[in-house]
């Protein structure tokens, strides 16, 4: 109740305070409620899996004509924990830590901007993005993700923002040359073993664990992150410019990968017990891309479609290798990715956007053990194809908007994200969504193939 009572009081605070106290302040936000139901495709029968509660308020103030401050706090509580009593069982207890807003993760956005006719600068908490491909992240490396419910939500709501200096200068029309000094690091999260969407990779380990101590042996993990300090920043370039009436850039990132992997450190015996020890590290890789965005005009075949594209190759990133199941190293090695989409719209509203993709390794094999699905544990070819589709409509003078995106991969692995949003009056929003999985249980979707989801949400803005 008293959790209830919270939101109530920031859901009045903002609606009270958030008035124009002078022409300068502007301010936006909302209340959502989600409801993520799990539908057990092999029991046929609904779960609750969360029940989300979600305050958001952006607060924009412009303090000159050339300095503008933002701010972006967001909270969230989720009552399924409180609802649901096997939650506090051996296998779900550390989901809870999915349950509320962690540490300072409440702050989305904290930045001063400072603009001019050549030169804009940001400093402060922030996200950036590097690439627009639908459903799956190729160029966009900038921020770390959060996927405690995989890639399903938005992804502006699951990249964790970094403290950072974005600095853009553009020396003439159309150009403008963007450096990034990024001395915060977060790393990407993914969901803890046994929630509805942790990882087989996960699952597994923790099941082993379990076994390993059931034997009186000890398992210890440890995470090693590079320490916060200047000397450890990331930084990146990015250009921007037209050649003729292509929108191009060329892309360089540079530090500490987001991700954490998985090293293996040994055994030892020690006072007659069995020791293993496995560390999480997270290692410098060199990030070099570009992308393109062509729409043609004129009268002819390809009038109205949009030919657009993202490639990156990623020097030095860590790579498991072993046998289906089971990892057996982790080393470094050069991936090459690139994705092409075809977008149109036809009958004046429907949305095409049509996508394939590539991921290849340089090395399929290494002593032996071939490349493994990070997720999963399962085997990789050395090329991995991606179809994506998505289609957007609206109805009912765009009150009605309906979308779905399907992605498949060449394993036979793939989704279905379907959602409707409606529109019930200017601030009040209602959306159904369902995602659908399918594949072996060592892809990367098929992990989930008995975990389909529908999603319920109601969003209040002001």
């Amino acid at each position: 109740m008293g959790k209830v009572l919270f939101l109530a009081l920031l859901f009045l605070g903002g609606n009270l305070w958030a008035r124009p106290v002078n022409d300068n302040l502007e301010y936006a936000g909302y209340l959502k409620t989600e409801f993520w139901l799990k539908n057990y495709n092999d029991e046929s029968h609904l779960s609750l899996s969360s029940f989300k509660n979600t305050f958001d308020l952006e607060v924009e103030y412009e303090l000159s004509e050339n300095w503008t401050f933002f701010l972006h706090p967001r909270y969230f509580y989720d009552f399924a924990y409180d609802l649901r009593d096997d939650y506090n069982s051996y296998f779900d207890k550390n989901q809870f830590k999915m349950g509320h807003t962690q540490r300072t993760e409440w702050l989305r956005d904290c930045y001063l901007d400072f603009t001019s006719d050549k030169l804009d600068v940001r400093i402060g908490k922030q996200q950036v993005v590097w690439g627009q491909a639908d459903g799956l992240p190729f160029l966009d490396r900038v921020m770390p993700f959060d996927l405690t419910y995989y890639w399903l939500p938005d992804f502006a709501d699951i990249r964790i923002p970094l403290w950072m200096i974005k600095v853009e200068y553009s020396p003439w029309l159309n150009s403008t040359l963007q450096f990034l000094l990024i001395p915060d690091f977060e790393v990407s999260r993914s969901a803890p073993a046994y929630a509805p969407f942790a990882f087989k990779a996960n699952n597994d380990f923790e099941t082993w664990k379990a076994s390993q101590e059931a034997l009186g042996r000890r398992v210890h993990k440890d995470l090693y992150r590079p320490a916060k300090k200047f000397k450890n920043s990331r930084v990146g370039l990015r250009w921007r410019s037209m050649f003729g009436d292509i929108d191009y850039t060329l892309n360089w990132l540079y530090g500490y990968t987001n991700s954490a992997y998985n090293y293996s450190e040994g055994t030892d015996s020690s006072g007659g017990v069995l020791n293993y020890y496995f560390s999480r590290k997270n290692k410098l890789s060199h990030l070099i891309g570009f992308s393109f965005n062509k729409s043609f005009i004129n009268p002819g075949l390809f009038e109205g479609w949009t030919l657009r594209g993202e490639f990156a190759y990623i020097h030095n990133e860590p790579t498991y290798y072993g046998t289906r199941g089971s990892r057996k190293r982790t080393e470094r090695t050069d991936k090459y990715t690139y994705v092409l989409g075809f977008d149109r719209t036809f009958f004046t509203n429907w949305d095409f956007s049509l996508q394939f993709s590539q991921f290849i390794h340089d090395k399929k094999t290494f002593e032996g053990y071939q490349v493994i699905n990070s997720y999963t544990y399962g085997l990789m070819e050395k090329i991995e194809n991606t179809l994506t589709l998505k289609i957007a409509t609206d109805f009912i003078h765009e009150r009605l908007k309906p979308e779905v995106l399907v992605i498949y991969g060449d394993d036979n692995d793939g989704r279905i994200s379907f959602k409707a949003k409606f529109e019930v009056r200017d601030n009040l929003w209602f959306t159904l969504g369902y995602h659908h999985f399918w594949g072996p249980p060592r892809g990367s979707n098929g992990q989930f193939r008995n975990n389909d989801h529908l999603v319920l949400e109601t969003k209040y803005t002001f």
